[in-house]
């Protein structure tokens, strides 16, 4: 088995013993539909904002007299952006986990209003 937090939530929902609480289209919608469009959506925002900081540096460094300085600046960003894109699949785990985990739970009518108890 493995011990890893992100499959831990998954073990749980899928045990034998966990009744199914949707209608299979509507599982299938979920990991077939919902979740790859919900990545999609997820990287393409993280690579748009990566895309553009990396231009606006090759703007910086085309200003730049010194080509050591060129060079260290680049290898800075390539470094944060190598630790973006480890957050970024962290993140991404996550997603995914929240999506898949939801085809397993009960569907919830959230424009009804919470009851309120009278004290």
């Amino acid at each position: 088995m493995n011990d890893s937090a992100i499959f831990q939530g998954l073990t749980r929902a899928w045990s034998s013993g966990t009744p199914p609480t949707m209608a299979p289209m509507t599982q299938w919608k979920n990991m077939f539909f919902d979740c790859p469009m919900a990545v999609a959506s997820h990287l393409q925002r993280f690579m748009g904002k990566q895309a553009q900081e990396q231009m606006q540096l090759m703007g910086e460094l085309a200003k730049e007299p010194n080509p050591a300085n060129a060079m260290t600046k680049e290898l800075a960003f390539m470094q944060q952006s190598a630790l973006a894109w480890n957050t970024e699949v962290l993140e991404l785990a996550e997603l995914i986990q929240t999506k898949v985990l939801a085809a397993t739970q009960p569907e919830t009518n959230a424009e009804k209003p919470p009851v309120a108890e009278a004290a």
